[in-house]
């Protein structure tokens, strides 16, 4: 009897020891792949501004009464005015808010240092 104690006692103690070291998360929920949360300012910051703001015919474009947004030096230089107008107040561009993906990426570009990449 002490001998089927001992037996049980040890099977249990190697029971919890084994599935406590089963792990089953997927490495990529873990770690993000750099490529699906890298935004570039080549990539998705200019062509937006671009294609949004300062375009031939729009506000910040060369020849503008307003800020010229063109240049990447240009583009930091007004960084705190285009979070306020087009993240939070959603009043830029004119045409309308941006949608929520060009939202996102432009605030993760901000957030993680405006990198001339």
């Amino acid at each position: 009897m002490k001998q089927r104690l001992i037996f049980i006692f040890g099977f249990l103690i190697l029971s919890v020891l084994t599935l406590d070291s089963c792990y089953y998360d997927n490495r990529d929920d873990l770690v993000p792949l750099l490529t699906d949360s890298l935004v570039t300012f080549a990539g998705d910051i200019k062509p937006f501004i671009a294609g949004s703001c300062a375009d031939g015919a729009s506000c910040h474009a060369t020849g503008s009464n307003w800020p010229v947004l063109e240049s990447y030096t240009q583009i930091v230089n007004n960084i705190d005015r285009i979070r306020v107008r087009a993240i939070e107040e959603k009043t830029m561009p004119q045409a309308g808010p941006a949608n929520e993906d060009q939202l996102d990426k432009l605030s993760r570009w901000i957030e993680s240092g405006t990198p001339d990449n």
